[in-house]
């Protein structure tokens, strides 16, 4: 009573299920993806060229906007080379290893999409918030003469705006979106949360270094009198979890052991055993159709590796636990 209808699909873990099919990978709309990144950073762009807030200030809160004005220790010509520069060499030099375009273009949307999100939001609780900077009054005042309605006497007026925009940091929101998206995918590359990477040191430390960094330039933004405390730790925060959540859009949980390939390449990829895996269902004459023979690519020739290590794993812990004869005749075996 075999038909083509009829007959089931099997699966890697044993055993037939009929008609069942599993979720397949997402299809993502590239033009789309593209024109909202775009949108994004218009927007970004535009918020910088807005007006903030004018929160008014008390007589009594003037010391905390007293501290000197200094040039920044990481200025913009700085830093944009840093949050682009230093994770599009990490993807580059990963891409030329692969040579996967698929992977590479889920990373590149999962790190732009992160950068413009980040933008957008950072400068619109700027310009809501209105916070002076920590120098705002040399930049209000720049003879030192107050008056008694504590109205700016300044004629720079970009120096003034910019002055009202310290609440959160800019640049420790950007330093963490984009140094920590980096450290997210070292992590899911080097496989440091589960099994197969895990007690690396070597592993931890690459890893950890861009987060390192982000934390150095965040640091240097109230040495500079750029920003409050609150400042940097809130853009920090901003930054950090916008990594993390545009990296999961488009890679597995870090305890998968499959956390370094893309969602989009998982359903032509061999899985890991808490991942279900469909074989091609047989024809009815049980011979194998005439296909061209498949190269496997470089993600399924580490699957394949994985799967014999672990039938060799399981292997080995049958015959420690089985009884003393049956360990004997394995032994002469």
């Amino acid at each position: 009573m075999t038909s083509k209808g009829m007959s089931g699909v099997a699966y890697a873990c044993g055993g037939t299920t009929g008609q069942k099919k599993l979720p397949r990978a997402p299809e993502y709309n590239l033009p789309l993806e593209t024109v909202v990144r775009i949108a994004l950073t218009c927007i970004y762009i535009a918020l910088e060229f807005k007006a903030p807030f004018v929160r008014k200030i008390q007589p009594e809160e003037l010391w905390l906007y007293r501290n000197p004005r200094t040039d920044s220790y990481v200025p913009l010509t700085m830093l944009w080379p840093i949050v682009l520069g230093v994770p599009g060499l990490a993807f580059t030099l990963h891409y030329l290893r692969t040579r996967d375009r698929q992977e590479l273009r889920c990373t590149v949307l999962a790190f732009t999409l992160g950068l413009g999100l980040n933008g957008v939001i950072t400068n619109t609780v700027k310009i809501a918030v209105g916070r002076p900077r920590p120098d705002f009054f040399w930049r209000c005042f720049p003879d030192g003469v107050l008056n008694d309605e504590l109205h700016c006497t300044g004629k720079d007026m970009r120096a003034l705006i910019d002055g009202r925009k310290s609440f959160p940091s800019g640049h420790s929101s950007f330093a963490f979106v984009g140094l920590g998206f980096l450290t997210w995918y070292l992590i899911g590359k080097l496989h440091l949360m589960n099994e197969r990477g895990r007690g690396r040191s070597v592993r931890v430390i690459a890893a950890g270094l861009p987060l390192f960094a982000a934390t150095m330039i965040a640091i240097s933004r109230t040495c500079d009198y750029h920003h409050h405390w609150q400042d940097v730790t809130v853009g920090s925060l901003i930054g950090i979890v916008l990594s993390y959540l545009c990296y999961r859009q488009y890679f597995p949980a870090f305890s998968d052991r499959n956390c370094h390939v893309p969602y989009a390449l998982l359903d032509a990829t061999p899985s890991s055993p808490n991942r279900v895996k469909r074989a091609q269902p047989q024809p009815a004459g049980g011979t194998a159709p005439n296909t061209p023979a498949h190269r496997p690519t470089h993600y399924e020739a580490r699957a394949q590796d994985d799967e014999q290590e672990q039938d060799s794993d399981t292997e080995t812990r049958r015959l420690l636990s089985s009884s003393p004869a049956e360990q004997k005749e394995a032994k002469w075996i």
